[in-house]
């Protein structure tokens, strides 16, 4: 298995600290409602107009985004990780998986800021945040385990057309503005870096 060298380590606490400072430079944003006229014109952009043969497969890849679709695929992930006598790397995936659960709803109260619809909060977006999360975790894993080349470039290339197309829908279906899927990408590549320099110690 492969793990972070000093440079790349060094590189890595760095990015997790910036993406964390913009992601708080993003909250201090939206509180102040200086995102309101990106987010209206987003919302025009995307549902004026949209085509309603995508309405279903733009809420099915929301729901490839859902807990009832990436817990049990990280579950099956993590037993077959074990199986193969990566500990580590199996138990934790779901306690990210958890830890993430926990901490996303509090995230979204104390910034408080509404859907499109004003039913509950959408800052950040909870589908965009799990769908990087499970990105970068993806090809970490692939990467430390030393995947076929072709297999790591095909994960980054596919998820970052998921991660996309995730927030695109969020906000196709209403549920999110465009500053709520943002949100959710900052967040998510923060939790994700974090726990990526967490599990990589542990591997050391």
């Amino acid at each position: 298995m492969r793990r972070l060298e000093p440079g790349a380590r060094r590189s890595a606490v760095v990015a997790t600290v910036l993406v964390a400072l913009i992601f708080l430079l993003a909250v201090w944003v939206v509180r102040g409602g200086v995102t309101s006229d990106v987010d209206s014109g987003a919302k025009a952009l995307i549902r004026d107009g949209r085509a309603a043969v995508l309405e279903t497969p733009m809420r099915v890849v929301s729901f490839l985004a859902t807990g009832y679709v990436l817990l049990p695929v990280a579950l099956v992930a993590s037993a077959i990780l074990w199986r193969r006598r990566h500990g580590a790397l199996a138990l934790s995936l779901p306690a990210i998986g958890v830890i993430a659960v926990l901490v996303l709803p509090g995230i979204k109260w104390l910034i408080s800021k509404p859907r499109p619809t004003l039913r509950g909060y959408g800052f950040p977006s909870g589908h965009v945040f799990a769908a990087t999360i499970a990105v970068i975790l993806v090809v970490y894993i692939l990467w430390s385990l030393e995947a076929p080349r072709r297999w790591q470039r095909a994960a980054r290339a596919g998820g970052i057309v998921f991660v996309t197309l995730v927030g695109y829908s969020r906000i196709y279906v209403n549920a999110h503005w465009l500053s709520d899927v943002v949100g959710g990408l900052l967040a998510g590549v923060a939790f994700a870096l974090a726990f990526v320099l967490v599990l990589d110690s542990r591997l050391r």
